[in-house]
Parts: structure tokens; sequence; C-alpha cells
């Protein structure tokens, strides 16, 4: 199946649709955040995919209602958020790849996430 269009514009993040949810996916450790590994370090990191978990859900968090529209299924090696509002996928994408682009962001998603004590 083809991702929607307004997933194609996110070049780290794949889209998935399913038969009662969709998701959205990011495969950390590759290319796309190697530029990023000392930001993790610096905060006692490896860059997992629960890291980014806890880097989106801090620079989400001051978007309260829209962290209610989703859910996290992350793994060590996959960040994946999921749900039925592709709107609010789009915002995970757009967030996650504003992280990886971005360093400064990530810097403060992770003192965001250190000072709420969103770590995994």
């Amino acid at each position: 199946m083809s991702e929607p269009p307004e997933f194609a514009r996110f070049p780290n993040v794949t889209f998935v649709e399913g038969d009662t949810s969709d998701s959205v996916i990011y495969s950390p450790g590759g290319p796309a955040d190697s530029h990023l590994a000392e930001v993790f370090a610096a905060h006692g990191l490896e860059g997992s995919g629960y890291d980014w978990q806890s880097a989106v859900h801090a620079a989400l968090i001051e978007q309260g209602p829209l962290l209610e529209r989703f859910r996290f299924d992350c793994e060590s090696s996959m960040f994946c958020a999921y749900g039925t509002d592709r709107e609010a996928l789009g915002e995970v994408a757009t967030t996650l790849e504003s992280l990886l682009q971005r360093p400064v962001l990530l810097v403060e998603a992770l003192a965001v996430a250190a000072e709420r004590d969103l770590f995994d």
C-alpha cells in the first residue's frame, strides 16, 4: 500500500497503514541520527527507540491533548507511535523529523524529559 501524501514529505519516518490503526515508525541508530550520538550520551542515553519516545513525548508535552490521541509502542531498536488519528500521527512525524534535523531541539526535549522524569 502506498504512503498517504501527507506522510511522503518525511524522509526518515515510515507510515504504516493497519487494519485497525496506523503507525509511524523510525529506526534509530542509522545515518539519520548518527550526528546526535553525543546529545544522547550527555544524558547517559544510547539513542534507542525508548530514548526517542522520551524526546518526542517531551517535545509534545505542552500540547497535552495531542498526547491522548495516539500511543507509543517503542522498542530498543524502533520508535513507534500508533493510533487512528492520522493528524496526530502527522504531528508525531513532524516532531521527530524536527528533532533529527535540529539538534538544539533535541537538547531541549531531552532536558524536559529529564526534568519531568520521562525516561524509561
